[in-house]
């Protein structure tokens, strides 16, 4: 969620794979219950949209630990910058959130702040990962995201034996949100000279057959299973659409030098978008008659785009404003 350019040249497939981010994250909140939507439906909604959370760590890694990989890292300037501009937003939509409640507005904005409380704890990793990075070879990095790839298998797992998930586990300790970050890092340097265009696409068609048919073939067989415990944000699959999804983007932007200024300034109020849109969706358009009298996938669109147009607007409006647009972090 920060900005695409953090030295040199802007890489407008960032701000491309942000906005998608952050449209996944909005269609997945929309559904609304109780309006005939099938259940395989909303599952499947929601798992095409987990990589949302993973491409947004992703590409923070991508340019944070880019800048600095192979210089000296400052680490108290770097703190400095990036904790001011996440702990204004976190101070401010905390306190708007507890007055909602107060009032009797449930499941408003306190829901959403887990995400900048893991970003802030990136953010302290930073300097350590960074000075790691800056020494690593390739192939250590890649044993490492190799480690970490296996620890997203845990949920299948699960399904066989009892795993130790305690803070007296390695898992403890390895698991979690850094893999996204350093993955974001490993594919912006080191995907275009390390993996041909014929094993992209080897590996794009493997983790489609992966992603989308394991969970079809659960359903088929009627397995019962814990959706949001195997197919979740930290789960193998969700991690292999997020590679794919980076993959098809950067193909797609290899050839375009510059983006319409509008799609630029959505990704910059993407970080806003986020902290709004729940506050728009649930307690402004959900409330209404006329979406209340929608069918399921439809109102499931016209919400997604009712809701990221106006959170848009009202970002822009605020990102005018000169002290004020350090609530979304702009």
């Amino acid at each position: 969620m920060n900005d695409s350019c953090i030295m040199g040249k802007r890489d407008y497939s960032l701000d491309i794979i942000r906005v998608i981010a952050c449209l996944m994250i909005v269609l997945m909140h929309s559904p609304m219950s109780g309006l005939g939507t099938f259940g395989f439906v909303l599952c499947g909604i929601s798992y095409l949209t987990a990589p949302g959370i993973g491409l947004f760590f992703m590409v923070s890694g991508a340019l944070l630990l880019k800048v600095n990989a192979g210089h000296p890292f400052g680490t108290q300037s770097f703190l400095r910058r990036r904790f001011t501009k996440i702990l204004v937003p976190l101070v401010f939509w905390s306190i708007v959130g507890w007055g909602l409640e107060q009032y009797g507005v449930k499941n408003t904005e306190l829901g959403i702040l887990w995400f900048m409380y893991c970003l802030a704890g990136l953010y302290l990793l930073t300097p350590i990962l960074s000075s790691w990075l800056s020494v690593a070879r390739i192939k250590d990095v890649e044993f490492y995201l190799l480690l970490w790839f296996v620890t997203l298998c845990v949920p299948f797992v699960k399904l066989f034996t009892i795993v130790n998930e305690s803070d007296a586990s390695w898992l403890y300790y390895f698991h979690g949100y850094v893999g996204y970050y350093v993955l974001g890092f490993y594919l912006q340097n080191y995907m275009e000279r390390r993996i041909s265009m014929g094993r992209k696409l080897m590996f794009s068609l493997v983790f489609v057959c992966i992603s989308v048919m394991l969970p079809i073939a659960l359903l088929m067989w009627n397995v019962e299973v814990d959706f949001y415990s195997l197919f979740w944000y930290l789960s193998l699959t969700v991690a292999l659409q997020c590679v794919l999804w980076w993959i098809i983007v950067k193909r797609l932007m290899r050839n375009v030098p510059k983006l319409p200024s509008f799609v630029v300034e959505l990704s910059k109020l993407s970080f806003g978008i986020y902290l709004i849109h729940i506050l728009v969706m649930r307690n402004v358009l959900w409330k209404t008659e006329w979406m209340q009298g929608m069918n399921g996938i439809v109102q499931i669109v016209v919400c997604t785009i009712l809701t990221f147009t106006i959170s848009a607007l009202i970002s822009w409006g605020i990102s005018k404003i000169k002290y004020v647009k350090a609530v979304i972090g702009y």
